[in-house]
């Protein structure tokens, strides 16, 4: 009987094609399984820290340690066909059980990590946020007062004069505000970070504010940490501010505690004493006419807008009234019998 050799090729194609596809679904499956994560779903939330200049073979190693994935290599592979190879960023993340391995690498590639706030308040110094960092955990207080000694990181209205000679070249340059910091930050990334918020908040336009009532930049900034550290109230701070711009424009010297307080290394809310006043330093602006050679800590907005539109008095002296403001005086005569009054002196 003859041999139907064209449905014989045909049979023979349909097993070839059947053969394809059962390898084409296995190949599916393992891949599909390989991409899974070995936890159960019921599981709770998986938290690793990728630290900096890790690389793709170490973070592996670090996923299938916290059972993230199933297979090393395969996770290697798939970050060479995703091209994400040199791309993982440094921080804490937080996965679900369930996630897939090609999410795990777009999280990482993406950088989508936990971030941590840190709130840093208007008027402390380099060195107080130096400490706060350093018990937030973000980071060393050493190594952050070095990254804050890079005069190169200095906004570029600071007089390179200053930025030579200045101990703290970055002081009232770190800008006050609420920071979200993910784990793996340096020290030196936290410094950039608040020196890039203040340059947002001192915008050309405030610079050239500054200009009209015929201060630099530096000096603005000068003078507004100042005015942070005397104004306990809002509505005070463009009368303080005009006190002290009325005494530069005259000549006088500014009589500034916070100045002296900076010079003799003590807190803010300490109590000047009359020999502290004799404290030889160029911050002393008992000593020294005109304003310090910069700023005493980080001002805050409404302490620089206070000092660019200050208001529109002839107050030449205050003084506290031991509730959170201040009487002000035109003349010397009246500050004195204000002193009587709210200090019995």
């Amino acid at each position: 009987m003859p041999v139907d050799k064209r449905r014989s090729r045909i049979r023979l194609g349909a097993y070839s094609v059947g053969f394809f596809l059962l390898l084409c679904l296995a190949a599916v499956s393992l891949v599909s399984y390989l991409s899974s994560c070995p936890l159960p779903e019921t599981a709770g939330p998986v938290t690793v820290v990728v630290e900096p200049g890790m690389s793709t073979r170490d973070v592996a190693a670090l996923l299938k340690d916290h059972g993230l994935i199933r297979n090393e290599l395969f996770f290697r592979a798939l970050a060479r066909v995703m091209r994400a190879d040199g791309w993982i960023q440094s921080g804490e993340y937080s996965f679900e059980p369930g996630i897939y391995a090609y999410d795990l690498l777009d999280s990482l590639v993406e950088g989508r990590v936990i971030y941590y706030t840190l709130t840093v308040r208007e008027g402390l110094a380099l060195d107080d946020i130096a400490r706060l960092v350093e018990e937030r955990g973000f980071g060393s207080r050493d190594a952050f007062l070095e990254a804050a000694s890079d005069k190169s990181l200095a906004p570029e209205y600071v007089p390179a004069e200053y930025l030579d000679s200045a101990k703290a070249p970055l002081e009232g340059y770190l800008f006050p505000d609420t920071y979200y910091i993910r784990k793996g930050m340096t020290e030196r990334e936290l410094v950039v970070m608040m020196v890039k918020r203040l340059e947002q908040v001192f915008s050309k336009e405030l610079r050239e504010k500054a200009a009209q009532v015929n201060l630099t930049p530096h000096e603005a900034a000068t003078l507004a940490s100042i005015v942070e550290r005397e104004a306990q109230t809002a509505s005070e701070r463009p009368i303080i501010a005009a006190v002290y711009m009325n005494r530069l424009r005259i000549g006088m010297k500014l009589d500034a505690d916070p100045t002296v307080l900076y010079a003799l290394g003590k807190p803010p809310d300490a109590t000047v004493l009359w020999k502290d006043l004799e404290v030889d330093s160029p911050y002393n602006t008992y000593r020294n006419p005109g304003l310090p050679p910069g700023p005493i800590g980080n001002f805050g907005k409404a302490s620089l807008e206070a000092v660019l539109a200050p208001d529109d008095v002839d107050y030449l002296y205050f003084v506290a009234k031991n509730d959170g403001t201040h009487a002000f005086a035109r003349t010397l005569a009246e500050h004195n019998a204000n002193c009587a009054t709210y200090q019995g002196r």
